[in-house]
């Protein structure tokens, strides 16, 4: 039975590199560990009201999620403020902004997903946002589809290669 559940920083810190594997396998684009690490995980961690949830099959992780709220001056905020211009990014933002979830491939299709999705908005009172492919055939986009998140904009992936869509879901 696969464990849903909500990590505090301690053990965040003591699964770092674990987190990095699982991120890899899952995304296919994480930088070296110490790159990804400082630029990123640990990053988003000092942000406010940071969130970290994990699926574990007995102590393995095997899928996740991250958010936290974003502020003026952060590259998601900002990014997204220019893309869908002020008008809109002022209906949205603050936002809590969910950075990723993923599950591995073999893990894909038992509701897993679903189960960390559910877990990382939970309690979550502000309007949420988030990137994904710009795909309506993409898995993720389904999955948030079904749960309410609208598209709102796009804008290209970080390294110009693909479309991407914002998504929002109001509290």
């Amino acid at each position: 039975m696969i464990d849903v559940r909500e990590v505090d920083e301690s053990e965040l810190r003591r699964r770092v590199r674990e987190i990095w594997r699982v991120y890899d396998a899952i995304f296919h684009d994480a930088p070296d560990f110490d790159a990804w690490r400082d630029t990123m995980l640990l990053r988003h961690a000092a942000r406010d009201r940071f969130r970290f949830v994990g699926a574990f099959d007995g102590d393995a992780l095997v899928g996740m999620a991250w958010g936290y709220v974003g502020a003026p001056g952060q590259y998601y905020t900002d990014s997204v403020r220019r893309a869908l211009g002020d008008e809109v990014a002022d209906r949205w933002q603050p936002a809590f902004e969910l950075v990723e979830l993923g599950v591995l491939e073999s893990y894909r299709g038992r509701g897993t997903g679903g189960a960390v999705y559910a877990r990382i908005m939970q309690g979550v009172t502000l309007p949420a946002m988030l990137s994904t492919w710009d795909d309506d055939a993409d898995p993720a986009v389904r999955l948030y589809r079904r749960a309410g998140w609208v598209r709102l904009g796009v804008h290209p992936s970080a390294d110009g290669s693909r479309q991407m869509q914002i998504m929002g879901l109001s509290p």
